[in-house]
């Protein structure tokens, strides 16, 4: 599937939305990265939405966090046209 617009926003969204469940968590970016095996910059650049993780990558940052990680699709035609995300996170 070619990236897009709708795309782009929508792994800022996800990105958003682990910044925030790691913050709630008051986990630091090293933190989560050790947790997961991965160099820090690594999560730097997902929570950034440089990042677009697969469903796999997805649930071991759920796991990692040993949170839910929710994010509303229902905002994306808005956060598009707005170029930005609204966000539902569930912690």
């Amino acid at each position: 599937m070619p990236k897009t617009k709708t795309s782009d926003v929508a792994v800022k969204m996800v990105g958003q939305a682990i910044r925030r469940v790691r913050r709630d968590l008051d986990i630091t970016q090293a933190e989560l990265a050790h947790r997961l095996g991965v160099n820090p910059s690594y999560v730097t650049n997902v929570e950034a939405g440089r990042v677009n993780l697969t469903v796999g990558q997805l649930a071991a940052f759920a796991e990692a966090l040993n949170s839910a990680l929710t994010v509303d699709f229902r905002a994306l035609p808005a956060a598009i046209s707005l170029e930005s995300a609204d966000l539902v996170v569930a912690p």
